[in-house]
């Protein structure tokens, strides 16, 4: 176990308790961020310092991280290390006793809250404070960095309760989690609808059976004006039927070919419209629930499903 060192900034001079050398890699890691800590590098320290602590949770390298974490604001972090140093370090007492100050020291700039619960019993009950999901008990008693953190409490089937507790250095707040109520079935309602791929895949195909259908619509309108245009000049209705000249024979040809792909892409058209409805129609359903959500200072709604 490593020896107490820990980087100290008084009066801009770095002070630091040597340690002796540990070859391992936690121990080289540990020696570069002692480094960075005694030239005033704290987040850089830091990292190397958790680093080092996540190779290998000594308590030497605790006290620095701690240290480096409360030089960074997270207090509640850097006290929870000081607590468990101080308790594990019996056989170290200059370190336990260092540890100890420190955690009071940080203790009286945290502060305490308490939730009571009417029903900690709830199948599902989860209550979070701050992001931090804490043990159920009909009194929760936890720790918070001062500021604005919000209260959450969940249960299936249930209303959820948020609220915001306005935490001030070394003040307790209390908040009282009112009882939950189960939720009236009629309360919850589902809703279905198509699945969103399958959707978006019938509105590709509809719009490329839409595009199809325009298009054969202007090359038919393209094609009568050429057939009718061959009439002008270059081909006669006779007795024996049809006369052109060689110009009036090929202009028909063209007139012809836009027909037979007009007539083509009405096919397609037609084709890929009724694929569209049949991917439409035959779309899985995706159930959405919608239900109320009661806080301690709003109303909303909670929708759940796929999105």
């Amino acid at each position: 176990m490593r020896g107490l060192v820990i980087a100290i900034m008084v009066a801009g001079v770095a002070v630091a308790v040597a340690e002796p050398v540990d070859t391992t890699e936690a121990g080289r890691i540990f020696q570069e961020a002692r480094e960075l800590a005694k030239l005033g590098q704290v987040d850089e320290a830091c990292e190397l310092f958790a680093k080092s602590y996540g190779l290998e949770p000594a308590l030497g390298t605790a006290v620095n991280l701690a240290d480096c974490l409360e030089r960074q604001g997270h207090l509640l972090r850097a006290w929870a290390l000081f607590d468990v140093v101080a308790r594990h370090s019996q056989n170290v007492q200059n370190r336990a006793k260092l540890a100890q100050q420190r955690a009071e020291a940080l203790l009286a700039r945290l502060s305490t809250v308490i939730v009571k619960l009417h029903d900690p019993g709830i199948g599902g009950l989860e209550v979070r404070i701050g992001g931090r999901e804490v043990a159920l008990a009909y009194e929760i008693h936890d720790l918070i960095e001062p500021g604005d953190v919000e209260l959450v409490a969940t249960a299936p089937g249930r209303p959820a309760f948020r609220t915001t507790l306005h935490a001030t250095a070394g003040a307790t707040v209390v908040a009282d989690v009112p009882e939950f109520a189960a939720l009236p079935e009629e309360s919850v309602e589902t809703i279905t609808r198509r699945r969103r791929s399958r959707v978006y895949l019938a509105g590709g195909l509809g719009a490329a059976g839409a595009i199809g259908l325009g298009v054969s619509l202007g090359l038919a309108i393209s094609a009568k004006r050429t057939y009718d245009g061959a009439f002008d000049r270059d081909c006669a209705h006779m007795p024996a039927g049809i006369v052109c000249t060689d110009h009036g024979t090929a202009t028909i040809g063209r007139a012809g070919t836009r027909a037979d792909l007009a007539t083509g892409f009405a096919i397609g058209g037609v084709l890929l419209a009724g694929a569209s409805a049949a991917v439409f129609f035959t779309a899985p359903s995706e159930a959405i629930q919608l239900a109320p959500v009661a806080t301690g200072h709003e109303l909303g709604l909670a929708i759940a499903g796929r999105f």
